[in-house]
């Protein structure tokens, strides 16, 4: 052990903290008010002190109020206009400078619709009249909806290059839809807009003829004569430091369009330094482009994206590679977009945004702190389990948690991540599961000090004989992580990452700087004993012979499940799924939309969701509007409407919630059919790659019963989540997510301690090893358990109704994911050991 660098390991341990930590500057929010007074031309205007004060006192008087909207309100009422009192480009109404402080405020790490607001796009679906395919044509004519579910996945692959996965689209009304997403800055949402409209339309067309300067005017305008198949284009390019223009006479009849494209990307040319878009075709788009070349040498070739003429190049010779490029005066930002926009495929609409918004967090100021404040006491109560029960031990795996929330974290802004409320409650959640690896190793190192080693070779051992569990158990859900990142879609994919960025944390802090410390310890001084607590001393259960009647509870449990869908149809899911009814009321005064949203759930009102946003393009002060979804509603839209005011009129008559100016329509699902299928092949595929990973590691008969054994715990607690009456949203689909990661973690350490066994003990059955390994490792599955369990049910005791579904799911896979390990998986092993043993003796 002696032999270990030392210095250099904590050298390394030492760079990653420091570059993590610095990742996540500021983490924080800053305070709105004290970066409204920096950004003020006059530090001492009394009239904007004022204002601050007058926020404040609004913040008082409504504890969920946000300061950006405090300040907001306070402005508007005293008619200050502040674009004329802060230092900014582009400020033109209170709404711009609200935006501003919003980005100067901002924490590293981007913050979701449902903690920090965003904006939100109402976009017209207008069918391409210029689409040449016929069929195309006629196909979207008479299935719209089909087409606009593909613009939406379109659009949300647009986002996701721009590393917003968080964004939430939905169909709206008969040919719309509405884009929210979480973006503060207003150079932001132009890029965002400009992305969304944007119809990545490539086309490849041959020049007719060259237009020199001096006649361009011929072509321009309403007099222009140009004759019939042909349109005046042209670009600009700098050259010498100068924009020069160049004009051409296109053909509008494309040879090929950009169908067939496999990649696109952004590239800076090393000799010229200008920036450029390199494509490249499929097998068909290859033979296509050879085909356009070949006809084309001598010519020169227009390349049009949506309309505009980017670069007109001369063919020199024909072009068998499959690969392209664009040229021209692009942005980075600018040729990166266009690229994405490429990549995620072009639109047979041409998109109108009809209007845009600025939203509030869907969420209260105190809902927030609330929930993040559960969250911490959870943490606290799982730090202080630790150290009571492992002493010293305890202390150091608390001090790698304590990394692996800065890790976890700074990776998230690294990355460009967004964080959600339960985004929060999956990373404590995280936290607390990566107390497991921790557990694993303590309890090893206890077997071994009672081996009788030296605490020194107690310690290596434990490390040793624990590493091939916790990787296994760590590579098997990030298996999970990887497939549904590359095959999954939107928040499936963020999620995807949130859960990879976890496990590489827990991997790096648990094992590798725990390991560190006790290194340390033992070169630094002189440790010869290390005291643990041990409630749950060596047991002998016969789990073999209680696996039948497990067996018959977990059949109840499906036929259960099955019952449930079978009586309440499409009642089981969510208005992600459903869709519902968008309502907008003018009103005077601000009011809590959590009472509100508890108001409307207590009359019956599924699933209601309130939130202000702000129309921008409005006159100041006549643009805010308070909008509530719901899931359904037995009346009418227009009866809705009616009793949905009347009812907050007279609940919270100091709102002035009227109906002049309001509005509803409806919403479609959030999870369309691309999102849908994209979401199950994911799950699928991880399930298959979990399943091959155990057969390559141990054998079929555990993989089988490794995928067998997720497959009930997700169906066992849907059971339970279905029978409270709850509905299934995007929430409860990362929860069962994280529910297959943590339940097949309990599965690899019983299978990891069976092989073991399997070598150490080789008189015994199969059936007798089972028993023994669930035995052995019993004390660390319930410690993991225990101490993860008082994490999320402190949370769903007091973390509000935001995190609710998240957690309980969370609490019931814990359990039953526990239950289905101990009682189902090696079991299953041994009883197939047993059959196929059987089949062989009565051949």
């Amino acid at each position: 052990m002696d032999k270990k660098p030392l210095l250099l390991r904590s050298l390394l341990t030492l760079l990653v903290v420091v570059v993590f930590a610095a990742a996540m500057y500021p983490l924080a929010e800053k305070d709105y008010y004290d970066v409204f007074k920096d950004l003020l031309k006059d530090p001492k205007d009394k009239v904007a002190l004022e204002l601050i004060e007058d926020a404040k006192a609004k913040e008082k008087a409504n504890p969920d109020i946000f300061q950006s909207q405090a300040l907001l309100a306070a402005a508007d009422e005293k008619g200050v206009n502040l674009a004329e009192r802060v230092n900014g480009r582009d400020l033109y109404n209170n709404r711009d400078v609200i935006s501003l402080i919003r980005k100067e405020a901002a924490s590293s790490i981007r913050l979701g619709l449902d903690l920090a607001g965003g904006v939100e796009f109402y976009l017209d679906l207008i069918p391409d009249t210029n689409m040449k395919d016929e069929t195309i044509r006629k196909s979207m004519e008479d299935d719209f909806n089909r087409y606009r579910d593909v613009a939406v996945e379109t659009l949300r692959k647009r986002l996701e290059g721009q590393n917003i996965y968080e964004a939430e689209i939905a169909p709206a009304g008969d040919r719309s839809i509405v884009l929210r997403a979480p973006i503060v800055s207003k150079d932001e949402k132009v890029k965002l807009r400009d992305i969304i409209q944007m119809s990545a339309k490539l086309e490849f067309r041959l020049v007719e003829a060259n237009i020199p300067a001096e006649q361009r005017s011929q072509y321009k305008g309403k007099d222009a004569k140009i004759p019939e198949g042909i349109e005046y284009l042209e670009y600009t390019e700098m050259e010498q430091g100068k924009p020069v223009i160049h004009s051409f006479l296109v053909k509008k009849q494309a040879e090929m369009d950009g169908s067939n494209i496999t990649m696109a990307r952004a590239h800076r040319d090393e000799m010229t330094g200008q920036l450029k878009i390199m494509l490249q075709f499929n097998s068909t788009g290859a033979k296509d482009f050879k085909r356009v070349t070949e006809n084309s040498v001598g010519r020169q070739l227009a390349i049009v994206l949506d309309g505009n003429l980017y670069c007109a190049p001369t063919v020199n010779e024909p072009i068998a590679g499959g690969s392209a490029s664009i040229s021209g005066s692009f942005t980075e930002d600018e040729a990166k977009s266009i690229a994405d926009a490429l990549m995620s495929g072009s639109f047979p609409f041409n998109i109108n945004v009809q209007a845009v918004f600025d939203t509030d967090p869907t969420l209260g100021r105190a809902s927030v702190q609330n929930g993040i404040k559960v969250g911490a006491i959870s943490l606290v109560l799982v730090a202080i389990f630790m150290i009571i029960y492992y002493r010293f031990s305890g202390l150091i795996s608390v001090i790698a948690l304590g990394l692996n929330v800065l890790l976890i974290l700074g990776a998230m802004a690294a990355f460009d991540c967004t964080l959600t409320l339960p985004g929060i409650a999956g990373i404590v959640l995280t936290i607390g599961m990566a107390v497991d690896a921790n557990v694993l190793i303590f309890e090893r190192i206890r077997e071994e000090l009672a081996t009788g080693k030296s605490l020194r070779n107690a310690v290596e051992a434990g490390y040793n004989r624990a590493l091939s569990a916790v990787v296994d158990s760590n590579i098997t859900t990030l298996i999970t992580s990887f497939i549904l990142m590359y095959v999954g879609t939107g928040a499936i994919k963020g999620f995807a990452m949130t859960l990879c960025i976890g496990i590489l944390s827990t991997l790096f802090s648990a094992v590798f700087v725990t390991h560190l410390f006790y290194d340390a310890l033992f070169r630094l001084f002189d440790l010869k004993k290390l005291t643990m607590m041990q409630i749950i001393k060596a047991s002998n259960f016969d789990f073999i012979k209680l696996w039948r009647y497990c067996l018959c509870i977990s059949a109840a449990i499906v036929l259960v499940t099955i019952g449930c869908f079978a009586v309440r149809g499409k009642g089981v899911l969510g208005i992600d799924f459903t869709g519902g009814s968008a309502i907008t009321y003018k009103f005077d005064k601000r009011g809590d939309t959590s009472a509100m949203a508890k108001t409307l759930k207590a009359a019956g009102y599924d699933e209601p969701s309130l939130t202000y946003k702000t129309d921008i393009a409005a006159q100041e002060g006549n643009g805010e509007f308070l909008e509530i979804r719901l899931r359904g509603s037995k009346d009418s839209a227009e009866v809705t409407k009616i009793k949905v005011a009347q009812m907050l009129q007279k609940s919270y008559p100091e709102c002035g919630i009227t109906l002049e100016g309001s509005n509803i329509q409806q919403l479609d699902g959030l999870i369309g059919r691309e999102f849908t299928k994209a979401a199950v092949t994911a799950i699928i595929l991880a399930l298959i790659g979990i399943g091959a990973y155990i057969v390559f590691r141990y054998e079929m008969s555990y993989a089988i019963a490794a995928v067998l054994a997720l497959c009930h715990d997700v169906i066992a607690v849907l059971a339970v989540y279905l029978l409270c009456g709850r509905t299934i949203g995007l929430t409860t689909v990362a929860a069962f997510l994280t529910v297959i990661g943590y339940s097949i973690n309990d599965t690899v350490v019983i299978f990891d301690r069976i092989r073991e066994n399997s070598q150490l003990k080789k008189g015994l059955s199969l059936a007798e090893n089972v028993n023994l390994s669930i035995n052995q490792t019993l004390s660390r599955t319930l410690i993991t358990s225990v101490s993860t369990f008082i994490v999320v049910f402190i949370m769903w005791c007091f973390g509000g109704p935001e995190i609710s579904d998240f957690v309980f799911v969370m609490m019931w896979g814990i359990i039953l994911g526990t239950y289905s390990s101990v009682f189902l998986s090696g079991p299953f092993v041994a009883w197939r050991a047993q059959r196929k043993a059987a089949k062989e003796k009565g051949c």
